[in-house]
């Protein structure tokens, strides 16, 4: 359906009197067989023929030639062919210029399998032969590696990422101008990076990907990212068997052995928002604690864990213990949060017959922070120590509470 529509464009801009192709990476997912979400086009009508040609349109980048058109409710980015001039920063080109010729935009692409196009009848434009890249399962540049680095430097990750994404090699000429080209990445936005290495580790292949990063040295920019990918990477294999981004950069930090504050410092400096970062070393603490050793299954006690943390994070948790026991894993982690949380009468401190006003109330006592403190054993009490959980017996235990730390 996405296609037939995109095909709407290409020949709209035909019958006009303009070429139009598939460009990129939808072009390298259908020759893979893969599912494409976004398709790009190219063509050689300029920015303003495109609005014309069609109503429905926003100018998204017409700096760089780009029009996204909106068809049936679907946005496709239309984008003239160009050629870039010299690059600043190494991130952005200085000056961009428009050109009626297919070939030269292609040249301007950073790798072989992304430097193809297609028309609406499916024939192939392919004059870096990346088709056949894509059967030796090969990342390659375009042209000069060293210079396609050199313009936009945060193509050293995405040929990490790609190799990580689609379990491909990086052909030899291109990785070695990686490695002598890798001190550019400090040069690129911290977020940016970032976007890449959460690609990156949420890949098919993360050992690949962490692996190429390890040996490139295109982590040196941070002393501590190095770090953690040195370490860690032997373990990564394992990130495949968890479910979200947090629980990955967790898993990895723990098996590189930093503590909270270091997994804080880390994610601050790729820019992660305030949840992701607490998250994170939320996971961290709590492999920490509970020290698992890897493939080595063992009892883990949730009773006070459910309390601090609650059943989500203790799931989560849970899903981190058995990526870190994969080879042998047996289940007895998850059987025993699964019992562990069904076998608590009360599971937070909502569920208590008493408040922290009844409490002042019984006790004649003043605000202050004793109040949650005293919730908080009461809780403990009840929930894993047989209190019974009445209003007498919780201001019974409460007076004793008060009385042990008076004395």
């Amino acid at each position: 359906m996405l296609k037939e529509l995109a095909v709407r464009i290409l020949r709209t801009l035909e019958d006009n009197g303009y070429e139009a192709y598939f460009v990129g990476g939808c072009v390298r997912d259908w020759l893979l067989g893969r599912t494409v979400h976004d398709i790009d086009i190219c063509t050689n009508a300029h920015p303003g023929d495109v609005m014309r040609l069609f109503p429905d349109h926003f100018p998204t980048g017409l700096q760089h030639g780009t029009v996204s058109v909106r068809l049936d409710g679907q946005m496709f980015e239309v984008t003239t062919y160009r050629v870039e001039s010299t690059y600043e920063d190494y991130r952005r080109p200085t000056e961009v210029c428009f050109v009626s010729d297919l070939q030269l935009d292609l040249e301007r692409r950073d790798f072989t399998i992304n430097a193809m196009a297609m028309d609406r009848f499916d024939r192939l434009r392919d004059p870096f032969r990346g088709r056949d890249d894509l059967r030796d399962r090969l990342i390659r540049a375009v042209g000069v590696a060293e210079r396609r680095f050199c313009e936009d430097a945060l193509r050293l990750l995405r040929a990490v990422r790609f190799a990580a994404q689609l379990d491909f090699s990086i052909e030899p000429v291109t990785l070695a101008a990686m490695e002598k080209t890798a001190p550019l990445l400090s040069h690129i936005a911290a977020e940016r990076i970032r976007d890449e290495l959460h690609k990156i580790v949420d890949s098919a292949a993360p050992q690949k990907g962490i692996g190429l990063i390890v040996q490139t040295g295109l982590a040196g920019f941070s002393p501590l990212l190095d770090r953690l990918f040195r370490t860690s990477n032997e373990q990564a294999w394992r990130l495949v068997h968890l479910g979200t981004l947090n629980q990955k950069w967790a898993l990895l930090m723990y098996a590189a052995r930093f503590d909270p504050q270091e997994a804080r410092t880390l994610c601050r400096q790729l820019r992660m928002s305030k949840r992701e970062v607490e998250a994170i070393a939320q996971f961290v603490g709590l492999l920490a604690s509970l020290r698992p050793d890897w493939d080595a299954p063992r009892d883990v006690e949730w009773g006070r864990l459910l309390l601090q943390a609650g059943w989500q994070v203790c799931m989560e948790t849970d899903n981190l213990l058995q990526a870190c026991w994969w080879k042998r894993k047996d289940g007895r982690s998850s059987r025993s949060l699964i019992a562990a949380y069904e076998s608590m009468p009360v599971k937070s401190l909502r569920e208590l017959a008493v408040t922290g006003r009844d409490l002042q109330a019984a006790l004649e006592r003043k605000p202050g922070g004793w109040i949650q403190r005293v919730l908080l054993h009461l809780l403990e009490q009840t929930a894993l120590h047989g209190l019974p959980n009445t209003p007498e017996a919780l201001v019974e235990e409460a007076r004793r509470e008060v009385a042990r730390h008076e004395h």
